[in-house]
C-alpha cells in the first residue's frame, strides 16, 4: 500500500499536545501494567475457498451477498467456525439445506457446525447477509483514512463525479463486505460473482471467466482467483471504466480509467510490462499471478492498494498530457507491482512484521528508478525516503518490527516504509548485488503463497551468503533509532598517511552502538582509490597509505548509510567533490558550503547533466550573499532548460529578486505554458509584480487549472481576491477530497482572513461542513483553521463582541 502521509498537516498547523490530567496515585489504586503485545493471530480454522455472489442497493448503499465458505480445522478438532463480519444483517447460515445455529455479536459470527471436524476434513457453509458499510462505527487512521471496507461513490448520481463502488481491505476491513477470517496469516482462493447494471464495468481478483446477461437487464461477471491470497487483498471495483489492454509474456495487463483519461492510459501506465520484466529477472521469480490490472477510482482512502492482480490507485494517478510534462507516477506504480512478490505472494504473518511488505515495496521504487531513470534519479528518491524517516524520527523512534503498537494503523509509518527501504539498501550494499538478489529469490521461493516473520528473511540471506546476519537484523529491524556519525580527518606528512576518524554520537542509552560497513574514497589529482571498512566502536581511527595528500576524502562514498552525518571537511575538499559521481555528492557540497565557494558550486551545478542537481543549485541561490549575480543564467534556465520543474524553480527565484518587475513579460508568458508547474510559478511571480494582471490571469485559469497552477490560483485569491472569489472556493471545497481538500480549505481560510466579517463567518461554516463530509482527520484540522480565522478577525475587529456574535450565529 502507498500511504497518504498526514504528519505534515500537524507540522503546518502547529498542533498542540492534548491536555494531560494529573492523577495522584496511592498504593491502593496502582494497577499492574502489562506490556502491550500484539501476537500473530491464533489459527483455529483455515478457510480454503470463498465463493461470493454480490449485488448492490445504490440508494441505501448496501451489499446483498451470499458467501459459500469452504473451511477446515487448522489443527485441533472443532465443531465451530468463528468469522469476522462487521455490521451485517445475517439472514441465514446453512450447510446444504441444514440451518446452522449461530451467535452474532461484537462483529464476530460464531457458527455451530453439524458435528466435530478433524483437521483432515473440510466442510462448506452458506451465509446469506446484507453488508451496511455506512452504518459502521469505524475508527480510521492516518495512513488509511477510512475503515468501512466498501465504498459507494456518488451513489445517487447527484454529484459532479462518476458513480463507482470499490473496496479497501487492508488492514482488516474485507470483513466489512464479506464474512471471513480477516487476519493476514489467513489464505484462501476465491470466486466472486458481481451483479451490476449492464452499463458498468467490473474488476476483481484473478480472471474474468464469464459474463451472463440477466432477465432484469443486469449482468453478472464471474471472477476467479485460483491462487491463494490473504483476505485483505480481496477486491471489487464497479464503474464506468474504459479499459486499455496490454500484455506481458502473454499475460493480460489492463488499465481501467475514466473515459476522459482513456487516451492517456499508456502515458500513465505504459511502462508496467517493462517493470514486470525487470522485477521478474532481477528477483529470479517470474510474476506469479494470472493477470495484472490497475484501476483509478475517486475518493480513495489511501494512496493505492496492492490487491492481488487488481491494484487500486487514487485519482491523482489519472493525468492529462499537461500534467505528464511535469511528473510521472511510476514510483507508486512500481510500489504496488512489486507488492505482488512482497506482500501478496509472501505476506507478513502479523502487522508487527509489516516492513516485510512495505519496506520491500518502498525499495522496489528505487530498484525501478535505477533501471528506468538511472542511478542519479534513484539516489534522489532514496534521499527523500531518508528525510521522510528523519522527520518522523524527531518525535518517534521505535523498532521496525514491533509487537507493541497501539493500533494496526500505527505500523503504516515512515519506519515501515522509508526506513525499511533504506535498511534493505544497506543490506544490498553489504552483501553485494549477487548475494542480495539470490537471497531474495530463495526467500520468495521458500515462502511462496505463505506468511512470514522477519527471521525467515534473515535465514534465507544467511543460507545464500554463508554469514550470520543476526547483528544486522538485530540493530536495524529489531532496535530503534539510527547512528549519528561525525567524520574528521588528518594527514600525516611524515608517513604519507591519511587518517579518518569516525565517532558514533547517538545516545547509547536508547540506541545501540552500530556495526557499520562502508566505502571510503580517497581522491587525488588523477585517480580515486576506494577502501572498504567496518566501524563498530564509539570512536575509531582508520589509516590509509597515500602517495600524497588527497584532494578529497568521501566517507560512505556510495551514500548508502542510514545515519545523520556531520562531515568536517575543508572547503577545498568540498569544491573538489563537485567532480564526484553521485547525486548525494552534489547535494552535500551545496549544503556544506557558503560564501564565494557556494557561488562557485552553484555555477558548476547549474550546468549539471542531471536535472535534480540543477534544481538543487537553483534552490541554493537564496543562501548566497548576492543572489542577483545569477540573474542572467537563471533567465536562460527559465526559458531553455529541458525540464519543466527546473524552469519553474528558476522563475521562483527570479521573482524574489529586487527589480523583478523588469521580468514581468517572462512571468506573463510563463502563465501561458502547457506545463502546470511553469504556469503556476509564472502566476505566483506575476502576483508579486503586477497584482491586477495576476488576478485577471487567475480568473482565466479557474476552470483549467490543476496541480501547481491550481494552487497558484488559490494563493493569488487568498492574497488579492475579493467577494467575487468566494464562489470559487465554495465550489472547490465541495468537489475535492483527501489531501486536496485540506489544501483548498487552508487557502480558503487565508482568503477569508482578508474578507469582511459576514463573508468570513459564511465561509467558516462551509469549512466546518466540509470537515464532516471529509476524511476522519479533517474535522480536527478544519476546526483548527476556523479557530485561527475567528481569532484573526476578533483581533482586528473594532467591536469584538459584535464580531464574536456574527461568528456564533453562523456556526451555531
Amino acid at each position: 500500500m502507498e500511504t497518504i502521509v498526514l504528519l505534515a498537516l500537524a507540522f503546518i498547523m502547529g498542533a498542540g499536545e492534548l491536555n494531560k490530567q494529573e492523577v495522584e496515585y496511592t498504593p491502593s489504586n496502582i494497577e499492574e501494567v502489562q506490556d502491550l503485545y500484539n501476537p500473530s493471530a491464533t489459527r483455529l480454522s483455515d478457510i480454503v475457498h470463498t465463493n461470493l455472489s454480490v449485488r448492490f442497493d445504490w440508494e441505501k448503499q448496501y451489499l446483498h451477498g451470499t458467501a459459500e465458505i469452504t473451511a477446515k480445522p487448522y489443527f485441533r478438532a472443532t465443531n465451530e467456525l468463528i468469522l469476522d463480519a462487521k455490521g451485517f444483517d445475517i439472514h441465514h447460515v446453512k450447510m446444504g439445506e441444514l440451518a446452522l445455529n449461530y451467535q452474532y455479536e461484537d462483529d464476530k459470527l460464531v457458527i455451530r457446525l453439524d458435528r466435530v471436524y478433524k483437521r483432515t476434513e473440510s466442510y462448506t457453509i452458506s451465509i446469506d447477509y446484507t453488508a451496511k458499510p455506512n452504518e459502521l462505527d469505524t475508527k480510521a487512521g492516518e495512513a488509511i483514512t477510512d475503515a468501512k471496507g466498501l465504498y459507494f461513490i456518488n451513489p445517487l448520481g447527484h454529484e459532479d463525479k462518476p458513480q463507482q463502488i470499490w473496496t479497501q481491505g487492508e488492514t482488516e476491513f474485507s470483513s466489512c463486505w464479506f464474512p471471513t477470517i480477516d487476519k493476514p496469516n489467513e489464505r484462501m482462493t476465491q470466486n466472486i460473482a458481481i451483479t451490476v447494471q449492464d452499463k458498468y464495468t467490473t474488476l476483481s481478483n484473478g480472471v474474468l471467466v464469464k459474463s451472463e446477461q440477466n432477465k432484469d437487464g443486469t449482468r453478472t461477471d464471474y471472477w476467479e482467483q485460483s491462487l491463494g491470497h490473504t483476505p485483505y487483498l480481496a477486491m471489487m471495483a464497479v464503474g464506468d471504466f474504459n479499459i486499455t489492454t496490454d500484455k506481458w509474456r502473454g499475460i493480460d495487463v489492463d488499465y481501467y480509467l475514466e473515459d476522459d483519461f482513456h487516451k492517456y492510459a499508456r502515458g500513465i501506465f505504459g511502462r508496467t510490462p517493462e517493470m514486470m520484466e525487470h522485477y521478474s529477472e532481477i528477483l529470479g521469480v517470474d510474476y506469479p499471478w494470472e493477470k495484472y490490472a490497475q484501476v483509478v477510482v475517486r475518493d480513495f482512502v489511501s494512496g493505492a492498494m496492492e490487491n492481488t492482480t487488481a491494484v487500486i490507485h487514487g485519482e491523482f494517478v489519472q493525468m492529462d498530457e499537461r500534467e505528464m510534462l511535469d511528473r510521472h507516477e511510476e514510483d507508486i506504480i512500481a510500489h504496488e507491482l512489486i507488492h505482488h512478490w512482497f506482500g501478496d505472494l509472501v505476506t507478513c504473518e502479523s502487522w508487527a512484521n509489516l516492513p516485510l511488505n512495505e519496506a520491500f515495496a518502498t525499495y522496489g521504487e528505487y530498484i525501478w528508478r535505477e533501471k528506468g531513470f538511472g542511478r542519479m534519479a534513484a539516489d534522489k528518491h532514496l534521499d527523500a525516503d531518508l528525510n521522510s524517516y528523519f522527520r518522523e524520527a524527531r518525535s518517534k523512534q521505535v523498532d521496525m518490527i514491533r509487537f507493541d503498537y497501539t493500533d494496526k494503523d500505527d505500523m503504516f509509518d515512515s519506519h515501515s516504509y522509508a526506513k525499511g527501504g533504506r535498511v534493505l539498501h544497506m543490506l544490498r550494499y553489504y552483501l553485494g548485488d549477487e548475494a542480495f538478489y539470490l537471497g531474495l529469490q530463495k526467500y520468495l521461493e521458500d515462502n511462496a503463497f505463505s506468511t512470514v516473520e522477519i527471521h525467515q528473511l534473515r535465514l534465507a540471506m544467511e543460507e545464500v551468503c554463508g554469514e550470520d546476519l543476526n547483528w544486522f537484523f538485530n540493530q536495524w529491524f529489531l532496535s530503534s533509532g539510527h547512528p549519528i556519525l561525525a567524520f574528521s580527518y588528518e594527514y600525516e606528512d611524515s608517513t604519507n598517511t591519511q587518517w579518518v576518524y569516525i565517532e558514533q554520537l547517538q545516545n547509547l542509552e536508547k540506541t545501540p552502538l552500530y556495526k557499520l560497513n562502508m566505502d571510503v574514497a580517497l581522491y587525488f589529482e588523477d585517480s580515486v582509490f576506494t577502501y572498504n571498512i567496518d566501524v563498530q566502536d564509539g570512536l575509531e581511527a582508520f589509516a590509509f597509505t597515500a602517495r600524497s595528500a588527497p584532494t578529497n576524502v568521501v566517507v560512505d562514498s556510495e551514500h548508502m548509510l542510514l545515519a545523520e552525518i556531520i562531515d568536517e571537511k575543508p572547503e577545498e575538499w568540498w569544491l573538489d567533490q563537485l567532480y564526484a559521481p553521485r547525486y548525494m555528492d552534489q547535494k552535500n557540497v551545496l549544503k556544506n558550503l557558503s560564501g564565494p565557494a557556494l557561488e562557485t558550486a552553484i555555477n558548476h551545478n547549474l550546468k549539471h547533466e542531471y536535472w535534480g542537481v540543477r534544481e538543487l543549485a537553483i534552490k541554493a541561490i537564496e543562501r548566497t550573499d548576492s543572489p542577483s549575480q545569477f540573474e542572467s543564467i537563471l533567465l536562460e534556465v527559465a526559458v531553455n532548460d529541458d525540464r519543466t520543474i527546473v524552469r519553474a524553480a528558476a522563475i521562483d527565484v527570479l521573482a524574489s529578486f529586487e527589480g523583478a518587475l523588469k521580468h514581468e513579460g517572462l512571468f506573463e508568458k510563463a502563465t501561458k505554458e502547457m506545463s502546470y508547474a511553469i504556469a503556476g510559478s509564472g502566476l505566483d511571480a506575476l502576483t508579486l509584480v503586477n497584482e491586477e494582471k495576476a488576478l485577471i490571469a487567475a480568473r482565466m485559469f479557474e476552470k483549467e487549472s490543476k496541480n501547481e497552477l491550481k494552487e497558484a490560483v488559490m494563493r493569488t485569491y487568498a492574497s488579492l481576491g475579493d467577494f467575487q472569489e468566494f464562489s470559487y472556493f465554495e465550489e472547490e471545497i465541495q468537489k475535492t477530497s483527501n489531501y486536496d481538500l485540506y489544501i483548498t480549505a487552508a487557502y480558503f481560510s487565508e482568503y477569508l482572513k482578508n474578507q469582511d466579517l459576514n463573508t468570513a463567518a459564511k465561509g467558516a461554516l462551509i469549512i466546518i461542513k466540509a470537515s464532516k463530509n471529509g476524511p476522519s482527520w479533517a474535522e480536527y484540522y478544519f476546526n483548527l483553521m476556523v479557530d485561527r480565522l475567528v481569532e484573526h478577525h476578533l483581533n482586528s475587529a473594532e467591536n469584538k463582541i459584535e464580531a464574536q456574535q456574527i461568528f456564533n450565529e453562523a456556526l451555531n
